[in-house]
Parts: structure tokens; sequence; C-alpha cells
């Protein structure tokens, strides 16, 4: 009886304990938006499907290995992003969209900051395992991406403060993401690979610039942003300068061969863009472009396989 008794017990503070811990990571997850972790893997899909189509796929070790190198450099910048947000500022109790809260009153400052600095080696330690399965070219896109992720907003550069944030998102998101993907699956890289590249950096780009419009009364003279530099005026034009810029390049794309026919199915997402002039000014505003990015990603991946 004893026994059962002591066994309930420490059964019971498992249970709590691995609670707290499951609950912890929740936490941490959030202020390293782990939730949007779905956008890259999209990306890391679609890079895929297209080498596939082109190409004759030679190594899937390395491939799998820069795959999670991309995932795990995601967590890291958002997480120290969010960190430098806090500590210089940027983000208070009255900011939109903040994890200000989480980090100010849950986490400790510094733990966020050494996530941010564990993620950030998980993903080194990836990408070289790569290098050792594939080619060694892949050493240029991953020290490009390594640079922007540490001075993304970290001393002495801090370019997302310059209003170099939304150039540092398209690169990462175009070309580096399926420049690393394409060359580990094949070997190989063209001009038009990097060219293919462009709309999904754009549209990821627009996610940002969607936020930075919301946050512009809130950031102005804490940051620099591409809105609050050039004007809101100009922002709007640029977002939607973009957008249409990304579904005009599939005709070409279908036209040089880089995709086939069946890329016309992208524009099923176009009709969001008329959506989004209505839902100017309000919440969903940004929602609607998040939702744009996904779609055309989706859609332009099954082109390769329909």
């Amino acid at each position: 009886m004893v026994n059962s008794t002591v066994s309930k017990f420490y059964f019971n503070k498992c249970c709590i304990s691995l609670g707290g811990f499951l609950k912890t990571i929740a936490i941490y997850a959030k202020v390293a938006r782990a939730q949007i972790l779905f956008m890259p893997l999209l990306l890391i899909s679609c890079s895929f499907l297209y080498s596939r189509y082109h190409y004759e796929i030679i190594a899937y070790k390395s491939f799998l290995f820069v795959a999670f190198s991309i995932l795990f450099f995601n967590l890291a910048v958002n997480t120290i992003s969010e960190y430098r947000d806090c500590k210089k500022g940027v983000d208070d109790q009255y900011s939109p969209g903040t994890k200000y809260r989480l980090i100010s009153g849950i986490l400790p400052e510094k733990n966020v900051l050494i996530f941010g600095i564990i993620t950030f080696l998980i993903a080194s330690v990836l990408g070289l395992i790569a290098l050792f399965f594939g080619p060694k070219t892949l050493l240029i896109p991953g020290l490009f991406a390594a640079f922007i992720v540490v001075f993304y907003s970290e001393w002495p550069f801090g370019l997302k403060y310059k209003a170099l944030g939304e150039l540092c998102v398209f690169l990462v998101y175009g070309p580096l993401i399926f420049s690393a993907c394409i060359l580990s699956l094949s070997y190989r890289l063209s001009l038009e690979d990097l060219i293919f590249s462009i709309p999904f950096g754009i549209f990821t780009v627009n996610v940002i610039l969607a936020n930075n419009i919301r946050d512009y009364e809130f950031e102005k003279g804490k940051t620099l942003t591409v809105p609050i530099k050039f004007g809101l005026k100009f922002a709007y034009f640029l977002l939607f300068f973009e957008t249409h810029l990304a579904f005009l390049m599939i005709p070409f794309f279908i036209y040089q061969g880089i995709m086939p026919k069946t890329g016309f199915i992208s524009f099923f997402a176009y009709p969001l863009i008329i959506l989004s002039i209505k839902k100017i000014g309000s919440p969903k505003f940004i929602n609607i472009f998040g939702i744009l990015q996904t779609l055309f990603t989706i859609l332009a991946s099954l082109s390769f396989l329909l």
C-alpha cells in the first residue's frame, strides 16, 4: 500500500514536471514563431519538385541536412530578432503583434538570446554536415545565410533597423533557400534557377512589408523600415507592384520552359490581391498576404506534379 502511494506520488510529480517542460517549450516556440516554419517547409518542397523536374537528383542526404539547417536558421533569426527588438525598445507592451510580454514577463531575456544562439549553432552544424555529403559550393549560400541571420538584428550592422530587412528577407527566402536546396540535390545551379526563386522571395517580403506598414505609427522614431524611410504611399505602391510582378513572371517562366504549362494554376491565387485592397487598414490586411504567399507556393509546387 505504501509502495503504491509512493509510486503514485512520483508519477504525479513526473507528470507535473513534464507538463511544465512542455509549457516552457511552447513559450520558446511562440517567441521563435515556430508556427511559420510551414512556409520554409513549403519553399523547400517547391525547390525539391523544381529540381526533380529539371535535373537528375544525386544527393538526398545532403538535401535533408540542408532542409533542417534552413529550419533552424529560421528559428534562430526570429528568436534573436525578437530579443533585440525588446532590448532596443522597438517592441513594448503597446506594440501590435509583439512577443514583448512573453520575453519581459515570462522568459528571462538572457535565455531567449541563448536559445537563439543554440538554434544558430545547430543550423551551422547541420550545414557543415550537408557539405560533407554534398557539393562544396553549398558553402556560398550557407555563409550568406549565416551572415544575414546574425546581422539581421545584431551589432554592428543591425540590417533590419536600417530599412534593409526587406532585402534580407528576399535574399533568404528566395535565392538562398532555392540555391542551397537545388545545389544539394543536383550539384548544379543555373541563372534560371535563381530567377525562378524571385517570386517566392517577393511574396515573403510582402508579408514583412505589410507587417511594417501596420507597425508604422508604433515604430516611428524607434527603428527604420521601408515605410518609415520612404513613406506609406511608397510602401503601398511597392507592395502591390511587387505582387503583380511576381504573377507576371509566371508566363515568362512557362515561355522559357522554367515551369510547365500547368504553372498557370498559380493565377488562382490572384483574386486575393483584390481582397487585400479592400482590407487596407484592417488587421486582416497582413493575414491576406500570408495566405497569398502560402497559396501561390502550393500552386506553383503542384504545377510540377500535374
